[in-house]
């Protein structure tokens, strides 16, 4: 986020909207500080999903937990449920590596099934977050350009358009320069049609004195699914053995020490 990825990485310190007004900065400037704001090697998240489905289908909270490393090369997350009981233990395992999507879901007790890459925009449990969103870092694509200002929850925001190739899909997402925060990400089709928006309602300041958001509001257009995410936990620098990042791993729900 962070990408969609940091916009799941959240504590609960409040942070005072700014009235300074930021300085300029070039579109590959900003694009870049904010790419490497995701590049922040291994963490530990825990977070709440309400998720209002599409078609009148009940609502639902999901309590996970999740595990990371993320560097300039590749991303690795895994996902697990905590809470409800029912629910408990069901796991996905995402990996981004060289541009190429791999996972894995994992259903208790023992069934495991294998994600392709025709498989990256599917939800994530049922909510309107794909794993496409919680593993690309489009602030690290070749086309990035500044599109315009506009405020966003009283704060004054560049517009950055970040783009992969011609003719492909594009997101564009109201920057607090000044935080490095996005206040709102939308995605689009490659025909100009918005079909996912992310918008930051909280942000907070993280174990590392960052700010990050904490409390969004995503909405899927195509669905018509949305889901709120409530942040809660996150520290950097935990120590993870390779195996919790494979299929078999996936059943291992313990907290890193």
């Amino acid at each position: 986020m962070k990408t969609i990825h940091h916009l799941l990485s959240a504590a609960f310190l409040a942070v005072s909207a700014v009235s300074a007004e930021p300085a300029a900065i070039s579109a590959k400037d900003l694009a870049a500080k904010l790419s490497a704001l995701q590049q922040d090697g291994s963490s530990y998240v825990r977070l709440k999903l309400n998720v209002t489905p599409a078609g009148g289908a009940p609502k639902f909270t999901l309590q996970l937990q999740i595990k990371q490393r993320r560097t300039a090369n590749s991303t690795e997350v895994v996902y697990q449920v905590l809470w409800p009981k029912e629910r408990a233990g069901e796991a996905v395992l995402l990996k981004l590596s060289g541009g190429k999507f791999s996972g894995a879901v994992f259903t208790p007790p023992n069934t495991v099934k294998t994600l392709t890459s025709a498989q990256k925009n599917d939800s994530l449990f049922g909510s309107a977050l794909s794993y496409a969103d919680v593993l690309e870092n489009f602030f690290a694509w070749d086309d990035q350009k500044i599109t315009g200002t506009e405020t966003v929850d009283k704060v004054s925001c560049q517009i950055l358009e970040s783009r992969a190739g011609k003719g492909s899909p594009f997101v564009r997402s109201w920057i607090d320069t000044r935080r490095l925060v996005p206040l709102k990400v939308e995605k689009f089709l490659p025909s100009g049609k918005p079909y996912r928006r992310i918008v930051t309602t909280q942000v907070v300041s993280d174990d590392l004195n960052r700010n990050l958001p904490a409390y969004l509001e995503i909405q899927d257009f195509q669905k018509g699914a949305s889901t709120a995410l409530d942040g809660s936990k996150l520290k950097h620098g935990v120590k993870y053995d390779d195996s919790e990042f494979t299929p078999a791993g996936l059943g291992q729900v313990t907290p890193p020490r």
